[in-house]
């Protein structure tokens, strides 16, 4: 099992508690964050990671 702690802060998203999330993408080098959440998450990438629901990565992107 894999860990990551994130040694950046990403302070741009407005729910407090969805920043950390961003933090640990930058830090895992993850391709896809897959989030229901697009009141917060407004951006379809941030720095190299594709921001997506959970919908559309099941039909465009989980067999890349």
């Amino acid at each position: 099992m894999l860990y990551f702690i994130p040694t950046e802060k990403i302070e741009i998203i407005l729910d407090v508690d969805d920043n950390k999330l961003l933090d640990l993408a930058i830090e895992s080098k993850a391709d896809y964050l897959i989030t229901g959440n697009s009141n917060d998450f407004t951006m379809s990438e941030f720095k190299g990671t594709k921001i997506v629901n959970p919908k559309d990565y099941w039909e465009k992107y989980r067999f890349e």
